[in-house]
């Protein structure tokens, strides 16, 4: 008998993730050329596996990017409860397996990887949606998801010069603007969800996911020509406003019929097409600067294998985190 030979797994704690600092830039590249393999159907991905208790979502998500070498498994929770443990709103570990042998290599946290391409999917949203010459964006939600989108879409977004904050903790709008100011933007402080919606180009919605959530926004509050991207499901936008805007994009259409089931979505009229199709050129996506666009993000796993090939490659190259026997 061959001698079994000897393996390893690299662990990677939340610290260790977060000093590897995988540049955002490149965290863009690989979330658009994930996004471009599904499009071309060159990936496997489920629907995203989703379970409820009072006050906290449990979901799991898994893809096969060939182009990669690699898939994922990402186990993750939820609870807007998580700030006063200390927590972020989002938790979880991931799983990369190499393809050709399918050990798993790697087991990482994952709550900074998906902050990260939670908001280059957004840049790649606001790439290819955002008007040309758009100069602003709003944020409703000024949490993590705030800091990781101010460094994500200035990369996209050349002319940006102006960041609205909105939060229903107005402390923390004040100490986003704050750090927007130090990134040499102008920040401005609104008092209500539809002050921030009504005044940029990009509008970006962070919330809690929970399905009795209030959904204020309406159809006259996005003005024309500007970009929605919902991070948060359908749980701050109202039916009306889906159904008003000119094109509805999802990062993917097979999961969001598949969420409906668990109360999500419910009045939300079919999206168009998917922002992977607008990629590479499937979809002509923007067609005129007056066309008001919502884009559904939802979080695709295709994007979580390719951020996390990055972070294992860069990690192997910096001998970072603990290797354990397999």
């Amino acid at each position: 008998m061959m001698p079994v030979p000897a393996r390893t797994v690299r662990y990677l704690n939340r610290a260790a993730v977060e000093q590897l600092a995988l540049p955002m830039q490149r965290i863009v590249d690989e979330v658009e050329f994930a996004l471009s393999e599904k499009a071309h159907g060159r990936s496997m991905m489920p629907a995203k596996h989703w379970m409820e208790t009072p006050g906290r979502w449990f979901g799991g998500m898994s893809s096969v990017v060939p182009a990669t070498g690699y898939a994922s498994m990402k186990w993750q929770t939820g609870s807007v409860s998580n700030a006063t443990r200390g927590l972020p709103y989002i938790t979880g570990m991931l799983f990369l397996n190499d393809i050709e042998e399918g050990v798993v290599v790697a087991v990482m946290d994952s709550t900074w990887l998906t902050q990260q391409r939670t908001a280059a999917a957004s840049a790649v949203t606001a790439r290819y949606l955002a008007r040309p010459g758009a100069d602003s964006f709003a944020m409703l939600g000024c949490g993590v998801q705030a800091r990781s989108h101010l460094e994500a879409l200035p990369l996209v977004l050349p002319a940006l010069e102006r960041v609205v904050a909105y939060d229903i903790d107005p402390d923390a709008a004040r100490r986003f603007a704050a750090v927007v100011e130090q990134q040499g933007l102008r920040a401005e402080v609104v008092a209500s969800a539809r002050a921030a919606v009504e005044a940029a180009d990009v509008v970006v919605s962070s919330g809690p996911i929970a399905p009795g959530q209030p959904r204020p926004i309406q159809p006259d509050w996005l003005s024309t020509g500007a970009l929605g991207i919902t991070l948060d499901y359908d749980c701050y936008w109202s039916a009306a406003a889906f159904a008003a805007v000119d094109l509805l994009v999802s990062d993917d259409i097979g999961q969001l019929e598949h969420i409906r089931a668990d109360g999500y979505f419910a009045d939300c009229p079919a999206p168009d097409t998917e922002i992977g199709l607008v990629v590479t050129g499937g979809h002509p996506g923007r067609t005129s600067d007056q066309q008001r666009i919502l884009a559904l993000n939802m979080g695709v796993a295709v994007e979580d294998v390719a951020t996390a090939r990055a972070i294992f490659e860069l990690a192997v190259e910096r001998d970072a985190g603990q290797l354990l026997p397999l």
